[in-house]
């Protein structure tokens, strides 16, 4: 299957040949970007790879300190991740603020589903594995970034291949389930999650920018820009934004962690996935889609959603139920009606939610039911393109903003591309909104200048020189 990839400053063909296994969604973009391309971003700092051995396992011996269980990088060095690499158990990688990391070097692997085995090239893939930490605390003024290897002009989802979290919280599969997206371990690497500790610690993300995430390992087997597998509640999850990834930008699969401020702009999929058994709590979130990325798409028609959740791929009634708790969302579509998108929200698959506070608007269709999912939608405010779904919109209006409000006189809250400057003032609800001081992802009367995304947040990555 042949899909055109669509990005600013980019038009090129690529050619993916994708295993038809049973699958939700069908996936046209194999996640590798420009695959082996030769440019450099040509970083302002020097660049090193974070040292592995030969199974990937990051090394604890470079930093000057082999007994602390802490590896230290340096904010003077842009650190590159090659092939799939491994923070081992009992081992925090600590990330200081102003830090760069991006891809290094493709290694090899082979990955095997429903009998069929592939050779894949991957790189930039940073999997922290059960009892090990990451500790990535950037702040406002120097956020910690994952990036693309490319120059500006050249970047393209899947540049870089995306964070992995693994933890020990509890999931509604076996805890011998390995998460989705990598090839075959090495010997004595183990990447299955979830387990019995609700309060596990995977470590703390704050002030973080993923770039250019994604890979797609088989149809519906990917890694998204942040996944979350059996991830714990002393996990910190806060002020993170994921950027043009080639599937979701956030997934959860089980656990209970709570976050607080995410950005999911030009995500090829859902902004945000709920799968396994997912309980934990979000609080002021923002989605917008691009129609210059690519979208996801099930039996041919668009299946890009906000918001996607399932108890499990089954719809069984596993326990522990997925149970998303999300507070405060401004999820965006587009300003005029488009089938690149479908749903605003898409609960399916026995799954339970509670969805308060929220704005969702400028998409074809804004939230559903399915399958016996179930929940709780309460104090949104809901825009569609139809009236279609669970709950009727408050307007089919074109377009969008015309019943929203967002932003000053003129101005437009939806986000174009990567190459266009993007405005997050455009978010603030104007006086004469229907959006009420407590919903949204950003409060009617926040001062222009003042909204949480300021500074730190990133739209214009096509052409950041870092």
């Amino acid at each position: 299957m042949v899909k055109q990839i669509k990005n600013a400053g980019v038009a090129a063909m690529v050619a993916a040949a994708l295993f038809t296994t049973s699958c939700k969604k069908e996936k046209s973009n194999d996640g590798s970007g420009y695959h082996n391309r030769s440019k450099s971003a040509g970083f302002t700092n020097p660049t090193q790879s974070i040292p592995v051995n030969a199974a990937g396992v990051i090394q604890d011996n470079f930093d000057g300190n082999t007994t602390d269980n802490v590896i230290n990088l340096t904010s003077s060095t842009v650190w590159l991740i090659d092939g799939v690499s491994y923070v081992p158990s009992g081992k925090t990688l600590k990330i200081p603020a102003g830090t760069i990391l991006s891809s290094g070097a493709f290694k090899t692997y082979s990955a095997t589903e429903n009998g069929v085995t592939i050779s894949k090239d991957i790189r930039g893939v940073l999997v922290v594995v059960k009892g090990a930490k990451l500790d990535a605390q950037g702040t406002e003024a120097l956020p910690i970034v994952f990036t693309s290897p490319n120059a500006p002009g050249s970047r393209a989802a899947g540049d870089f291949g995306g964070i992995i979290l693994l933890g020990d919280a509890p999931t509604n599969q076996p805890t011998t389930t390995v998460i989705e997206g990598l090839p075959t371990p090495p010997s004595g690497v183990d990447i299955t999650y979830g387990g019995t500790d609700n309060v596990d610690n995977s470590g703390t993300l704050k002030y973080v920018r993923i770039e250019y995430p994604g890979l797609v390992l088989f149809a519906n087997n990917e890694i998204n820009g942040l996944t979350l597998g059996g991830v714990g509640s002393g996990t910190t999850l806060d002020h993170i934004q994921v950027t043009y990834s080639a599937d979701d930008s956030f997934e959860f699969f089980g656990g209970k962690v709570n976050a607080t401020y995410l950005v999911a702009a030009g995500g090829d999929d859902d902004d945000f996935d709920f799968d396994f058994g997912y309980t934990g709590s979000i609080q002021y979130a923002v989605g917008v889609k691009a129609l210059n990325s690519t979208h996801s798409t099930s039996g041919g028609v668009s299946d890009a959603n906000g918001i996607e959740s399932d108890n499990d791929k089954t719809g069984s009634t596993g326990t522990p139920k997925t149970l998303p708790v999300l507070k405060n969302f401004t999820l965006l579509g587009t300003s005029t009606d488009n089938a690149v998108l479908k749903l605003g929200a898409r609960f399916r698959r026995n799954t339970n939610f509670d969805l308060q506070n929220s704005v969702i608007g400028g998409f074809p269709a804004g939230v559903t039911t399915e399958n016996s999912a179930s929940g709780t939608f309460s104090t949104n405010i809901l825009h569609a393109f139809s009236a279609t779904g669970a709950y009727t919109p408050a307007s089919t209006a074109t377009p969008a903003n015309n019943y929203l409000l967002l932003g000053a006189v003129g101005t437009s809250p939806f986000y174009l591309d990567h190459a266009t400057a993007y405005n997050v003032n455009n978010l603030i609800p104007r006086s004469s909104s229907p959006i009420a001081a407590t919903q949204g992802a950003v409060a009617k009367g926040t001062a222009s200048g003042a909204t949480w995304l300021k500074n730190w947040t990133l739209f214009t990555t096509q052409t950041k020189v870092y």
